[in-house]
């Protein structure tokens, strides 16, 4: 099958099945349930009354009091996607999913919900007016809230210059929650409502569900049968979990190393979901993305064989070296390329950053992060919450006007990464920095005023907050900042001196 059309098309299932009644039906709920809040500020105290005591205490400890008076809509947000991605925290998976717009307005209804399941789980002090549906949540934070004096708040940690990990991240919110659970009267009925959270995931509305034999007959038919070890030395192993063992080897064929993972399909709930990534990222190469090369079936083991670049992300050269504006049109131009692809796929790659770059030891630039290729290193110092939100677009945390121009704020922060080494708010907790990207917009560069004219143009056009206002790929590719590219081999004493200073051998 050739894929040239839409590949959103081949994940969405929203034309076969309806989203509402019938998704509620699938989990056995009752249907046509209207859960009612409302938010409103004290006319008397001037505080804010209707979100969670656990929201608040959180929003007090990373948030002034004088910015939530003078962001309430941003604040609001902020906490309400935190939340949601706190929920949604990444599990260990065998591929990251990707993309579509069916996606992100699955998502968008989830975080309309938070504060409805807040209530639901007993989180509010029953002060509560209900008057008001979950769809008016999205004008609630117009109102201009005073937020009152906080409970005694956990004291904020320093912030170091290595982002925290997610678990890290985590951890203030795990405990307002755990606190705050441990003071309901009947965990029974609390349990019950939040299993549709639990139970309702988006790749369920992806395939039509197979068999596990039919799911092994279709893999048979496309990989490769014969003995792995043939054709790939072990080099050495750089991860391992529940999705398997991910380890590089060297392709005896041509000499070349590749990154491989090894998946035990016996311990793999949903192994339809495996197949339909195989079907598509065998048809989904492109210069510019760390492509799918080939895959084995032994017995119960999948073997997914991917592209391996020697010269690591380019976070190790940003971090350590100091680029030229020839050599970052460059690189912006190359992962261009990319964006471009997967955007006219209808795929939307959402965690664009310095990570997810990964570079050849020629200077190639080629985006990964999606796929079976996710953390194939097995490096996850830097794990995503639906994203990761120093690179995040405004209207990912507004949630208006959504869609494949997140990709290019993202560009437009990882360029501001190779000038400055760092993005914007690095240092500020992934709470605050919601607020800040949310409230403030376009972030400041420090070296503005040491850029050409073009450059400056260029993160313009990433950076407009207005999505409109914003450029495409396409129009990005045309811009007269990439006229004065380097050539991609100047990159390689860049990587060089950064694998030097780091001791990293790939």
């Amino acid at each position: 099958m050739k894929m040239s059309l839409n590949i959103s098309k081949f994940f969405s299932k929203k034309k076969q099945t309806t989203t509402d009644s019938n998704s509620v039906a699938e989990i056995g709920l009752p249907t046509n349930v209207s859960h009612k809040f409302h938010v409103i500020k004290n006319a008397e105290t001037g505080q804010l009354e209707g979100l969670p005591d656990p929201w608040m205490r959180l929003l007090n400890t990373q948030i002034s009091k004088s910015e939530q008076d003078s962001h309430p809509a941003a604040a609001l947000q902020a906490i309400m996607f935190y939340n949601y991605s706190i929920k949604k925290k990444p599990q260990e998976a065998v591929f990251k999913p990707f993309v579509t717009e069916d996606l992100i307005e699955e998502e968008s209804q989830e975080i309309d919900k938070i504060l409805t399941k807040k209530y639901q789980s007993g989180d509010s002090d029953g002060s509560t007016s209900a008057s008001s549906t979950d769809s008016q949540l999205q004008r609630v934070p117009e109102l201009p809230p005073k937020i009152g004096k906080p409970p005694k708040p956990t004291p904020r940690k320093h912030i170091e210059r290595v982002e925290k990990t997610l678990t890290e991240i985590l951890e203030d919110i795990d405990a307002y929650q755990l606190e705050d659970e441990n003071q309901q009267k009947d965990k029974r009925v609390i349990e019950e409502e939040e299993s549709p959270v639990l139970r309702r995931k988006t790749e369920s509305s992806v395939v039509e569900r197979m068999s596990d034999e039919e799911v092994y007959e279709e893999l048979r038919n496309i990989c490769h049968c014969g003995d792995p070890n043939r054709r790939f030395a072990r080099t050495r192993e750089v991860g391992a979990g529940a999705s398997g063992t991910v380890f590089i080897a060297t392709d005896l064929i041509n000499n070349q190393k590749v990154a491989i993972k090894d998946i035990d399909l016996s311990k793999q709930p949903k192994k339809e979901l495996i197949l339909t990534e195989i079907k598509v990222l065998k048809e989904f190469h492109h210069p510019n993305l760390v492509n799918f090369l080939d895959a084995y079936l032994v017995d119960e083991h999948l073997w997914v064989v991917m592209e391996l670049l020697q010269g690591g992300p380019l976070t190790d050269v940003v971090t350590e070296t100091v680029m030229k504006e020839a050599q970052i049109a460059a690189v912006c131009r190359e992962v261009l390329k990319a964006i471009s692809f997967l955007h006219s796929k209808g795929i939307i790659h959402r965690d664009i950053k310095s990570d997810n770059v990964l570079l050849g030891m020629n200077g190639a630039v080629k985006v990964t992060d999606f796929g079976f290729c996710a953390n194939i290193d097995g490096d996850e110092k830097r794990q995503t919450m639906v994203g990761t939100p120093y690179w995040m677009a405004p209207e990912v945390v507004t949630r208006k006007q959504y869609g494949k121009k997140v990709d290019i704020w993202s560009l437009g922060i990882m360029a501001i990464e190779m000038i400055e080494g760092e993005p914007p708010y690095l240092k500020e907790t992934p709470l605050r920095a919601l607020y800040l990207i949310a409230a403030i917009g376009k972030p400041s560069v420090p070296r503005w005023d040491t850029l050409s004219a073009t450059l400056q143009n260029f993160l313009e056009r990433c950076l407009a907050v207005e999505v409109d206002d914003r450029a495409s790929a396409d129009e990005l590719l045309a811009h007269p900042f990439l006229d004065n590219c380097a050539e991609l081999s100047t990159l390689t004493p860049l990587i060089r001196a950064a694998q030097k200073i780091l001791h990293k051998t790939f």
